[in-house]
């Protein structure tokens, strides 16, 4: 069993744990890859869009997770890449299932999570919700702190791209991309 992840409890407060599985990525010349995925999902930001539209979803989603390697392996840049690739492809496959559309990875860079960079990965994906269809921004690092390694991510709305029903302002009201994307980060590093 591979252990958890840890998370700051404290900065998820207002979410609730959706899901805590372990699952296999990947598998493949003698190397098996084993995650412990934990994915939570703000709550408090779906009450208050439910409250204001009536429009009911999960809104925005953080995850962490920790890779277990069998066998064992020196964490070089090759490995880093490979995790890395591998990893980007499972969350966009990810956004796919949880609904997002048009889902594209548009960035990688580097992100300081510790004494570790990471390797950050952005997407802009699209997401219709009864009538209303939103732009989405989604994030990935990662990183091998001790000689294992993290994933931290998520996704978050950042405008509306249209609006077949009357819910605009109210809903806009509601989003606060900036503030999102500043608090997944911190949760993000705060993942070990």
């Amino acid at each position: 069993m591979v252990a958890s992840p840890t998370v700051p409890e404290q900065r998820l407060a207002d979410w609730r744990l959706a899901t805590d599985t372990t699952e296999t990525p990947f598998s493949a010349g003698g190397l098996t890859v084993t995650a412990r995925i934990l994915l939570y999902e703000d709550d408090r930001l779906r009450e208050t869009v439910r409250e204001r539209t009536g429009l009911d979803r999960s809104w925005r989603f953080f995850l962490a997770s920790r890779l277990e390697l069998t066998p064992t392996l020196p964490v070089t840049g090759a490995l880093r890449g490979l995790v890395a690739s591998r990893a980007s492809r499972g969350f966009a496959d990810r956004l796919d299932d949880r609904g997002f559309t048009a889902v594209d990875r548009i960035e990688r860079r580097s992100l300081r999570i510790g004494d570790e960079d990471a390797r950050l990965f952005r997407y802009d994906a699209r997401c219709r919700v009864e009538g209303v269809t939103l732009a989405v921004d989604g994030w990935l690092a990662v990183w091998a702190p001790d000689r294992g390694f993290r994933l931290g991510g998520g996704a978050y709305p950042t405008g509306i791209v249209d609006a077949d029903v009357s819910v605009d302002e109210s809903l806009a009201d509601c989003l606060d991309p900036g503030t999102f994307r500043e608090e997944l980060f911190a949760l993000i590093r705060a993942t070990g």
